[in-house]
């Protein structure tokens, strides 16, 4: 019974291994960290520049740091009301107010950008040992379904260590260049919405290691990767589009089968909110790769 759990975990320890050997760990840890460093310099920046002209006109002294403005800002009933125009729903905007402004950032770029670089860093996984052949001397020891199960249960690991490690950048960011910031708030925030992005990101690990067992060539798995997540994409705003026409339900149930339809509830903590879309994001991961298994368990290796 325990036989199948136990080869899980070895293959998973032996893509875990394989990534740090060939140095590939590093790669996505850097692709991560530089992804949210970038933009966390890039909103800081933007908020210094932004309130030092509010500054200017009211004839105040310049911030020498990002957030004093901002954090006044954040609390006013004029914000809130602009916000509630946006969303649509006081609750959402209520909820999201009580979050540091940095490190609600740090949930929309998480949930944002980490779906492509899961696209780009897993879609070869499978396709790459299957071109060199190697794949072939593992099925003598285990079944394709476990492998496969064990690629992704190193790929998962992968990806919350690079989102927590990407998190932990944003955290010292902000307590370097932000005025106001409330370091352990911020942390705690910004480790769930790292949490929340990698549920998020599990779906989309699961469409990567689909077409890669679909695929021969590691570079066409990470072609055909991107071409299944734009359609997802392209699917999702057409359903919203199409609201008030004739074909809005068809597009609607379609767009439900992508994991972009679930990522509003990923911003709530209510367990009442947050656990039908976990659930239903994790069916999806296991319908993907599924999808991909059928061609993978019978082709010619």
């Amino acid at each position: 019974m325990n036989v199948p759990w136990v080869t899980l975990r070895i293959v998973a320890w032996n893509e875990l291994a394989d990534s740090v050997r060939s140095r590939r760990v590093l790669v996505i840890v850097l692709l991560y960290l530089a992804c949210a460093l970038w933009g966390t310099k890039l909103f800081v920046d933007t908020l210094r520049v932004l309130e030092g002209e509010l500054a200017q006109t009211l004839g105040l002294a310049e911030p020498k740091k990002a957030g004093g403005v901002t954090a006044s800002l954040w609390q006013s009933e004029s914000f809130r009301r602009t916000l509630k125009k946006l969303l649509g729903d006081e609750e959402l905007v209520t909820h999201l107010l009580g979050a540091p402004p940095l490190a609600l950032f740090y949930g929309w770029l998480a949930l944002t950008f980490t779906p492509l670089l899961v696209m780009l860093t897993a879609s070869t996984r499978i396709a790459e040992e299957v071109a060199s052949g190697s794949a072939r001397f593992v099925m003598f020891r285990t079944t394709r379904s476990l492998w496969c199960l064990g690629k992704f249960a190193g790929q998962a690991l992968q990806i919350f260590g690079a989102l927590l490690i990407s998190a932990a950048g944003t955290w010292v960011l902000g307590l370097i260049h932000m005025q106001t910031f409330e370091p352990l708030a911020a942390m705690l925030h910004m480790l769930g919405y790292a949490c929340k992005a990698w549920l998020y990101a599990l779906p989309f690990l699961g469409v990567a290691l689909a077409v890669s067992q679909w695929m021969s060539s590691p570079n066409l798995a990470v072609v055909v990767g991107l071409m299944v997540m734009f359609v997802m994409s392209l699917v999702r705003w057409i359903g919203r589009f199409a609201e008030g026409s004739d074909t809005a339900a068809l597009w609607q149930t379609v767009a439900l089968l992508t994991p972009s339809a679930y990522r509003h509830h990923l911003w709530w903590n209510d367990l009442s909110r947050l656990a039908p879309a976990v659930l239903l994001l994790g069916i999806l991961t296991t319908a993907y790769l599924l999808a991909g298994h059928t061609r993978f368990g019978r082709r010619d290796l």
